[in-house]
């Protein structure tokens, strides 16, 4: 996002919140956009409250050659602290205007930190607390990680790093890598991530994907899933599914688009409604968007 906005946008009075599409991509010309936003946010809020409602557009900072570029996040305000509160706790709206999300203006640290593939544990609960278990000792026997915590903290607090390993929880998914053949990948997911800011937890969970690696006994090494291995849905922006797994379209109810609307999905998207392990590619010109790049996002943020 272009710099002015970068400062602008913050000093705005009162209470903020962000919105994308679902699908979302930087739109030279968002005009028909920011309508169905505003016709959906005043429709959900009510007339009164939305007398004053302003949904400002992004402005990218350079050119960025992704298939579904940022700056995709247009922000909400000028509405009642009542009025935001009602959007983020709503999360996601989809109707015949526009399918879209609502997103905290200070959003909360990613829960997701990685996926772990090449152990041959059997799909199961048990196996998610093994990889578990497993993981966790693997980082309590990193002191440089451990220490990288309260070394960044904001304030002390001698138990951060224990509670931020303590949460650590571990989900299965099962993907294709042909027609007929699939196999299981595990999520791994900090549900009490620790108190640092964005850009030290990112460096922090940077760290654990390039410095961990995890041996069992009697299931093989688990390798994390890194570069064009990593998940990124086009859809809904979270990393921890390809774009044919997402769940949102699957919602009763959902207006759409699919997963599969348009042509230029990514090609993990999914073989089979599962996900695919091929490589992105690109095509076309760059278009224009933000300066960072996939690694260091969490989920869909701003």
């Amino acid at each position: 996002m272009s710099h002015a906005l970068q400062e602008r946008w913050p000093q705005k009075d009162g209470t903020k919140a962000w919105v994308r599409v679902f699908r979302a991509k930087y739109e030279e010309n968002a005009q028909i956009t920011v309508t169905c936003l505003r016709g959906v946010i005043t429709k959900i809020i009510g007339d009164s409250d939305a007398g004053s409602l302003l949904v400002s557009t992004p402005i990218a900072a350079e050119d960025l050659e992704e298939r579904f570029p940022p700056p995709y996040h247009f922000l909400i305000s000028g509405i009642s602290p009542a009025a935001t509160e009602k959007l983020i706790t709503l999360k996601v709206c989809s109707c015949p205007e526009v399918s879209c999300f609502f997103v905290p203006f200070e959003q909360p640290l990613p829960n997701y930190v990685f996926t772990i593939e090449n152990f041959t544990f059997p799909d199961a609960e048990a196996s998610n607390i093994a990889i578990a278990e497993i993981i966790k000792q693997e980082l309590r026997a990193t002191p440089s990680l451990m220490s990288f915590i309260h070394e960044h903290l904001p304030s002390p607090d001698a138990e951060a790093a224990i509670r931020t390993v303590d949460s650590i929880r571990v989900q299965s998914l099962n993907i294709a890598t042909s027609r007929t053949i699939s196999h299981t990948v595990w999520n791994v997911y900090i549900d009490s991530p620790p108190n640092l800011s964005l850009h030290d937890y990112f460096a922090w969970s940077s760290r654990l994907r390039s410095e961990l690696h995890f041996e069992s006994e009697d299931y093989g090494t688990g390798l994390i899933r890194n570069e064009y291995k990593q998940f990124m849905c086009t859809g809904c922006k979270s990393f921890d599914h390809a774009t044919g797994l997402c769940p949102f379209p699957k919602l009763p109810g959902w207006f759409g688009p699919s997963t599969t609307t348009a042509k230029d999905d990514l090609s993990n998207a999914t073989i089979d409604g599962r996900a695919s392990t091929q490589p992105r590619k690109t095509n076309g010109p760059a278009k224009r968007g933000g300066g960072r790049g996939r690694g260091n996002r969490g989920r869909g943020r701003a």
